[in-house]
């Protein structure tokens, strides 16, 4: 169907003419009448198929856009709070001003590669994935006619960035659970002994723990948003809602933590001096940092004389820090609060999880137990490398036996090993070597005869070697045992 024409303009150029859905009158001008009849097929055509945008509705800008977009979504606080942050912080400051139509491939490809050389790959990715889901729905609303992040490439890890970090179990149970107060225990061990995110840890209450059969039910959450903490009755995805097994030092902590009583089964596990859930910000500053401090693991603080304690951290540049104080209490606060880096407490999370790949928990079984919808989340997010790699991987073959070892060959190719001798043909069997050599054949009349021995492989015996449709074509192919290869055919 047309909806359109070409006219030629006084100042000698073209203008495609049509209407579009809406029967308003459209135009746009082109140097030539070929490129003006072509552009007016593409109308006509996206106008049938129903998929047309008007070619000046992308000029409408980003930043209008994305007040418009944000007005009709109805989702979670902190969700809207998070979906906040992005755009003033990397979004809004590079494409504000752009009209949509504007936002090309390039223009977007150029501005993931710089935010990759500051950020890390799955930030990067969770900002251009909100911009891609920002213009689809201008897509949706007939503004552009394609996305423009579509194709768009992740930069990868950089080599030597710095990774999750691990504690072994020695070294949590013997030096950081030590230097954690003991009133807050409870909620280190059940980071490190059921791999619970914080958010699962401050919203957990006592009905969801089963001391006798050593379980804790996921199925609740605390979540913090600019107005306060609340509780979710459901975790981050369906596949958190689980049952984890619980180590015995975090049976014996959480019983130490109920004591005689029986709590109200909707009070807190972990709860803060009012009963309400913990800010993960306070804990942090007030009980994680300092541990870690206190257990050597970030800094450390050093008594050198009587009263006079040595406060030793590192900077943002990973250099040493030092200042002297009057009391522990003083330096151990001093190097937690400008130390930078260090374990956190989501890392007690990534290390539940390592500990469990690497002693051979079966990535399906962790996956339920730890709450991830995706193996792959659990390898590539979660565990690491050991350091003992290389003896694990050299163990797999620490037998001998089961290793294939083929027969070298002669070093001095010069002077090769007298070949055995050869042994005497007997009736219905072709020669074999005394060395165990195979044959390769070939076709000579539609017969296999052979050609050459080779060392290593027992010769197969022909099929039917002796009986008397023994000179049929043989239509079936030896496979060498080792490497899976043909060694003789004959045709068909």
């Amino acid at each position: 169907m047309t909806v359109g024409f070409v006219s030629k303009t006084p100042a000698g150029t073209y203008r495609a003419n049509w209407r579009d859905s809406a029967n308003r009158q459209k135009a746009k001008t082109f140097r030539t009448k070929k490129e003006a009849n072509a552009y007016l097929a593409e109308v006509e055509g996206a106008i049938n198929r129903g998929t047309y945008v008007d070619p000046h509705a992308g000029r409408m800008r980003f930043g209008e856009f994305v007040t418009r977009w944000l007005a009709g979504r109805s989702v979670e606080v902190r969700t809207a709070e998070r979906t906040e942050s992005m755009l003033r912080a990397h979004l809004l400051p590079q494409w504000a001003e752009w009209p949509l139509a504007r936002i090309d491939y390039l223009a977007v490809q150029e501005w993931v590669t710089n935010l990759g050389r500051t950020l890390a790959p799955s930030t990067t990715a969770k900002h251009l994935g909100m911009l891609s889901m920002i213009m689809q729905t201008a897509i949706r609303a007939r503004l552009i006619a394609v996305n423009p992040c579509e194709g768009v490439r992740i930069p990868r890890n950089r080599a030597g960035e710095a990774r999750a970090g691990t504690i072994s179990r020695e070294a949590f149970l013997g030096r950081l659970l030590p230097a954690v107060p003991v009133e807050h225990r409870g909620i280190v061990c059940a980071a490190a002994g059921a791999g619970l995110r914080w958010g699962e840890c401050a919203g957990l209450p006592w009905e969801a723990v089963d001391l006798d059969r050593g379980l804790v039910h996921v199925a609740q959450v605390a979540v913090e948003t600019h107005g306060g903490v609340v509780l979710r009755t459901y975790p981050k995805t369906r596949a958190g809602v689980r049952a984890v097994p619980m180590p015995r030092f975090l049976v014996d902590e959480l019983r130490r933590r109920r004591g005689a009583g029986s709590p109200d089964g909707r009070a807190l596990v972990f709860a803060d001096r009012d009963g309400g859930p913990q800010r993960r910000s306070n804990f942090r500053r007030r009980v994680w940092l300092p541990s870690l401090v206190r257990a050597g693991l970030l800094g450390r603080v050093t008594e050198v004389a009587p009263g006079r304690w040595l406060a030793v951290w590192p900077d943002r540049d990973g250099r040493e820090q030092r200042t002297g104080f009057a009391t522990e209490a003083a330096a151990v606060a001093h190097a937690a609060a400008s130390a930078v880096g260090g374990l956190r407490f989501h890392d007690l999370r990534h290390s539940y999880i390592t500990w469990l790949v690497t002693d051979g928990v079966p990535v399906n079984v962790v996956r339920r137990v730890v709450g991830h919808e995706k193996a792959s989340t659990t390898l590539d997010r979660y565990t690491h490398t050991p350091d003992d790699y290389a003896d694990r991987v050299r163990l797999t073959f620490a037998d001998d036996s089961l290793t294939f070892r083929p027969e070298p060959h002669p070093a001095d190719p010069e002077n090769p090993p007298p070949p055995a001798p050869e042994r005497q043909a007997t009736k219905g069997r072709p020669p074999s070597g005394g060395d165990g050599g195979r044959l390769v054949v070939r076709l000579r009349g539609g017969r296999a005869e052979p050609t050459q021995r080779l060392r290593g492989v027992q010769p197969p015996r022909p099929i039917g070697a002796g009986h008397a449709n023994s000179r049929r074509e043989n239509k079936h192919a030896a496979v060498d045992p080792y490497t899976s290869s043909v060694v003789h055919s004959t045709q068909s």
